[in-house]
């Protein structure tokens, strides 16, 4: 049971500091709009600056002035819009069996033609050895934790692969949603044999997509990226080429970058962008994206009423400035369309999302199955404490 009235006074406490701190985050407002105006002025310098820098943040450079907008395209009447997404139910040491599943799905939307949507929903039960197993640096490894993460991502990939191929052949313009990243951050440290091959697959739809003329974009609701906010904080360092390891401030309050340290990119744009928005192309400077070739990832930032989100693309959509339109146009589109996020990545969640009760009834038939067949059924003490 929690005992809430122990900790009244911390509660009033953090209500009281967090109004005192709301005076220091407007200082720091106006002077990121300084550093703005600054690094909008000589866009070059700027980059070079951030280009030599040596930090552990991750940074991003940008390919024309951070204080220029562009407003929303008029979005083509007749299109199509691809979402996929995944979920999992991962190895349960406490249940009969060890085993997982995965569960991609996608869904299509049809706008100005006289199109039934299509939904589906692909779960994959993984038992066997070469399921549940990965070569991994050398060794072969379970899937457990991160690595199943990974495997859902790719399974997302190949479905996404396959309708886009199913959209394309419609004729009409299509964009691809995903819900988060494009920006595979989990395989930044793992062994090479391995990044590369999630890393083949992954980007497989990314090449099918690119040869159909269909851009993938990654939609990130609430973003919480530093990428450019650390890049205007190099701007403040006063050495002539920033390292951070060579820091001349050994008191953090003392460091001319922590004058914006409270910040986020999206809070940066918050107030720049009219609904529809978008800001110019940033580059993250994250070492992963060394392995992406032509797929190497670019993200701006837009405005969509409610909030300000990040929006990915590979760098081919980003070149053909028609594709570019179509994304921004339909991002905002399917924003409105969902109430302030996008009602075809909603229907794929809905698609894919394993709930409470089908999890109970997956390990039902699971265990009924075992038993049907004469394998043995163990329960863990702690399943049995808890009633199930």
């Amino acid at each position: 049971m929690l005992e809430l009235n122990k900790i009244l006074r911390d509660i009033d406490d953090f209500g009281r500091e967090s109004a005192e701190s709301i005076t220091g985050l407007e200082e720091q407002f106006r002077r990121a709009d300084a550093v703005l105006g600054e690094m909008s002025a000589d866009v070059g310098k700027a980059n070079r600056r951030i280009s030599e820098a040596r930090t552990s943040w991750l940074l991003s450079n940008f390919d024309g002035p951070p204080d220029k907008t562009f407003p929303c395209p008029t979005l083509t009447d007749a299109h199509a819009v691809v979402a996929v997404d995944g979920s999992q139910i991962a190895p349960d040491k406490n249940e009969a069996a060890s085993c997982f599943l995965i569960n991609a799905a996608s869904v299509t939307l049809f706008y100005g033609i006289a199109e039934r949507p299509t939904f589906r929903s692909i779960p994959k039960l993984c038992y066997r050895e070469e399921d549940t197993f990965e070569e991994y640096g050398g060794r072969r490894v379970p899937v457990a934790e991160k690595l199943l993460g990974i495997r859902r991502a790719m399974a997302e990939s190949l479905e996404m692969l396959q309708a886009i191929r199913s959209a394309a052949d419609k004729g009409l313009p299509v964009v691809a949603l995903m819900d988060g990243s494009l920006i595979r951050w989990a395989l930044e440290n793992e062994p090479p044999d391995f990044r590369k091959k999630a890393l083949d697959e992954y980007l497989a739809a990314f090449e099918v997509a690119r040869e159909l003329g269909v851009p993938i974009a990654g939609y990130i609701s609430d973003p919480g990226s530093r990428d450019f906010s650390n890049s205007m904080r190099v701007m403040l360092c006063d050495m002539p080429v920033v390292n951070c390891d060579r820091c001349p401030h050994p008191e953090v309050k003392d460091r001319p970058c922590e004058q914006l340290g409270r910040l986020i990119d999206r809070m940066l744009f918050r107030n720049r962008l009219d609904d529809g928005a978008r800001t110019v192309m940033f580059t993250s400077k994250s070492r992963i994206l060394e392995s992406y070739g032509e797929h190497d990832i670019r993200a701006f930032y837009l405005s969509v009423g409610r909030e300000v989100v990040r929006i990915e693309v590979p760098r081919w959509v980003v070149e053909d400035s028609a594709l570019l339109s179509r994304v921004q146009a339909v991002c905002v589109d399917q924003a409105l369309k969902g109430a302030g996020y996008p009602v075809a990545l909603s229907e794929a969640h809905d698609k894919a999302v394993v709930r409470g009760p089908e999890r109970r009834t997956f390990y039902e038939m699971i265990e009924r199955s075992l038993i049907k067949h004469g394998a043995p059924v163990s329960r863990s003490l702690k399943r049995i404490s808890k009633g199930y």
